[in-house]
């Protein structure tokens, strides 16, 4: 039975996960560092699903998407973190993400589509 491992994530994120809307502004959790991932720079059109912003439910390009383990499903405008220590590296939000639960004999998965 196939499994997504640690060790097939060849790289790794720091997510800061969006906990909500709070009366003074958004709030957000700890940083998580060391997130096994991998993470792919190329360009989809992806629906904003971050109820607060100015493109809400339109169709918009996602420059990244990133594959986690299925224990990391976050939410949208969760801050992640690619490419840390490298001239690529940047910070973006989560816009729509997608869980991958098939069955026992597939790699199941969460992947993110960055703005």
């Amino acid at each position: 039975m196939p499994r997504l491992r640690r060790k097939h994530l060849p790289h790794r994120v720091t997510v800061t996960p969006f906990l909500g809307d709070g009366a003074e502004g958004d709030l957000w959790g700890a940083p998580i560092p060391d997130v096994p991932a991998y993470a792919e720079q190329k360009s989809r059109l992806k629906v904003d699903r971050r109820s607060t912003s100015a493109t809400s439910g339109q169709e918009i390009t996602s420059s990244t998407t990133v594959v986690l383990l299925p224990e990391h499903d976050l939410r949208p405008r969760t801050k992640v973190t690619v490419w840390k220590g490298t001239p690529r590296e940047r910070t973006s939000e989560v816009i729509d993400s997608a869980l991958g639960m098939y069955n026992h004999r597939t790699p199941n998965h969460v992947e993110l589509y960055l703005e």
